[in-house]
């Protein structure tokens, strides 16, 4: 499809970091951007490095022109959902284990001066 292997790549590395752009925005619009926010920075940095980088491979084996095997587009299509599976438990660990709200200290009446 492409006639050039340096244009090909360039493309692919701009594919890789638009993927981890839409990575985050998503991660943030579905996780919710607090929960991201608690979250361990090496758990959001490995996640979606490997959710754009099995997107960009996804699509480098698509776009090969002759050598598209399916055995390897299942394997990377069932790596994807299985990081994606991961991020979704990550999150979903950092909802439950959220820090207690210091507002939920107010049940005492306020102090009255007579």
């Amino acid at each position: 499809m492409f006639t050039g292997n340096r244009l090909f790549r360039l493309l692919l590395a701009l594919e890789f970091l638009l993927a981890l752009q839409v990575v985050f925005t998503f991660w943030s619009q579905v996780g919710g951007q607090f929960h991201l926010d608690l979250m361990f920075w090496p758990w959001k940095f490995g996640l979606s490095l490997a959710t754009a980088g099995l997107v960009t491979a996804l699509t480098a084996q698509l776009i090969a022109v002759g050598r598209v095997k399916r055995g390897r587009l299942i394997t990377l299509g069932t790596l994807l959902l299985a990081v994606i599976l991961l991020a979704g438990i990550v999150t979903y660990y950092y909802h439950v284990n959220e820090p207690n709200d210091d507002q939920q200290d107010d049940t005492e009446l306020p102090a009255r001066v007579s």
